[in-house]
């Protein structure tokens, strides 16, 4: 695989909360997602992610353990495979990176993983990022029930 073949991303915990990154696409579409991109050449997979979640939320992170390795699903059209790391903020205060490529930073949040009920229903329909919460869910809190 390429370098661009895999999303590598950060599930970045404070305690059993999440962090998220709201982007808005040039057509004005908005939604979560974590924090993360593409390997530069000779970029290794931690340094990736802390580069990714440093240009992305301002924050200082230390990697932790790969949470999962799963297939882009449904496809994203850029990455055919996702691979999530737990980390943990080690300085600042995360604040959106502004424009990322294709999208624009517009709003970072705490998401509480202990209280699926209590997030809003677009987080339970996303396609891409509810399948992952559900993964995060069931390493990091131990529930592995369905989110949504």
């Amino acid at each position: 695989m390429s370098t661009r073949d895999i999303r590598y991303q950060a599930a970045v915990l404070a305690g059993s909360a999440l962090l998220l990154l709201r982007c808005r696409t040039p057509d004005g579409e908005e939604f979560w997602l974590l924090p993360g991109g593409g390997r530069e050449v000779g970029e290794s997979e931690t340094a990736c992610v802390a580069r990714e979640v440093w240009e992305e939320a301002g924050v200082e992170i230390a990697v932790g353990p790969l949470l999962y390795e799963v297939p882009a699903h449904p496809p994203d059209g850029t990455y055919a495979w996702w691979r999530t790391y737990q980390c943990h903020i080690v300085r600042g205060e995360p604040a959106p990176g502004g424009k990322e490529g294709w999208a624009t930073l517009t709003a970072v949040r705490w998401l509480e993983l202990a209280s699926p009920a209590e997030w809003e229903p677009a987080l339970h329909a996303d396609p891409f990022l509810a399948p992952q919460l559900d993964r995060i869910r069931a390493a990091v809190i131990g529930d592995s029930a369905p989110a949504g």
